[in-house]
C-alpha cells in the first residue's frame, strides 16, 4: 500500500486521496464557470444601463434647446490664436456647443432604424478627454416617431478616452503630443482599451465632422494642456511654464 494514497476500510470501500484530489478541483472549476456566468450577466446588465452625465458642462443647454445661439466657432478662435502666436483657453461647454451646431449623426449599422443619435459630448478632466455618444434607443417607425407598444424608448451610451498631454523633448528644446487610448465604457460597465475598437467605426465617422479643427490643432499647436473643464492650446513655439 503506498502511504496516503490507498484506505482500506472494513467493508472493503476504497478512497483515494487522488478522487478526492480530482473532486476539488472539479468544484472548483464549476465554481469559476458559475462566477464567470454572473461576471458576464452583471457586465451586460450594466452595458445598458445609462451612465449620468448630468455633470458635464452644456449639456443640459443642448438636450433642452433646439437653437444654440452665442456658440463660439473654435475653429475661427484656434486659427485666430495660430495667425497671433497666442494661447487660447477652450471651455468644455464652448467645446460642447460647438460639436452640437456643427455636427448632425445618424445612426448606421445593424442599429439603424432602432437607435438615434441624441447628443455628443465631450468632459474633460486632468490630461483626459473622454467623448460620450448618447444614442435613443427605440423601434422607429418611418415617421421617426418610436413605436412603444414594441420598445419602449431608453437612453444608452457609450464613450472613448482620449489620454492627451504634451511630452518635452529636453535634446532638441520641442515639443511631441502624445494620443493614448486607454479605453471608454458601454453604459455604466468599463470597456478596456481592445474591447472599445468595437466603438471605434463611431468615432471615426465623428471625426469626419471636424476634418480642420483637428488638423490643425494636430499639426499647428505645439503644447495641449488638459485640465478639469477646460483646454489650453499654445502655438507658440517655445512653451513657458
Amino acid at each position: 500500500m503506498q502511504r496516503g494514497r490507498i484506505q482500506f476500510s472494513r467493508n472493503n470501500t476504497i478512497i483515494t486521496a487522488q478522487r478526492k484530489g480530482a473532486g476539488k478541483i472539479k468544484f472548483l472549476f464549476v465554481l469559476l464557470i458559475i462566477s464567470i456566468l454572473v461576471g458576464m450577466m452583471a457586465y451586460v446588465y450594466f452595458a445598458w444601463q445609462k451612465k449620468d452625465l448630468s455633470g458635464i458642462d452644456g449639456r443640459e443647454k443642448i438636450i433642452s434647446s433646439n437653437s444654440l445661439s452665442g456658440e463660439t466657432n473654435l475653429l475661427k478662435k484656434l486659427q485666430n490664436a495660430y495667425a497671433g502666436n497666442y494661447v487660447v483657453t477652450l471651455t468644455e461647454e464652448e467645446v460642447n456647443l460647438y460639436i452640437a451646431k456643427k455636427m448632425s449623426m445618424k445612426q448606421g449599422g445593424p442599429l439603424k432604424g432602432f437607435s438615434k443619435v441624441k447628443g455628443v459630448y465631450v468632459d474633460l478632466t486632468e490630461d483626459m478627454m473622454e467623448v460620450f455618444i448618447e444614442r435613443e434607443v427605440a423601434q422607429y417607425g418611418e415617421d421617426g416617431v418610436p413605436k412603444t407598444e414594441y420598445l419602449q424608448p431608453f437612453d444608452h451610451t457609450i464613450s472613448m478616452k482620449f489620454n492627451i498631454y504634451t511630452h518635452e523633448n529636453t535634446e532638441d528644446d520641442g515639443t511631441t503630443n502624445v494620443v493614448e487610448f486607454p479605453g471608454g465604457s458601454i453604459g455604466k460597465s468599463p470597456a478596456p482599451g481592445m474591447l472599445v475598437k468595437v466603438m471605434k467605426p463611431s468615432y471615426d465617422a465623428l471625426a469626419e465632422f471636424f476634418t480642420d479643427e483637428l488638423m490643425l490643432a494636430h499639426t499647428k499647436i505645439i503644447h495641449i494642456k488638459i485640465e478639469d473643464g477646460k483646454v489650453t492650446l499654445d502655438p507658440r513655439k517655445r512653451y513657458k511654464k
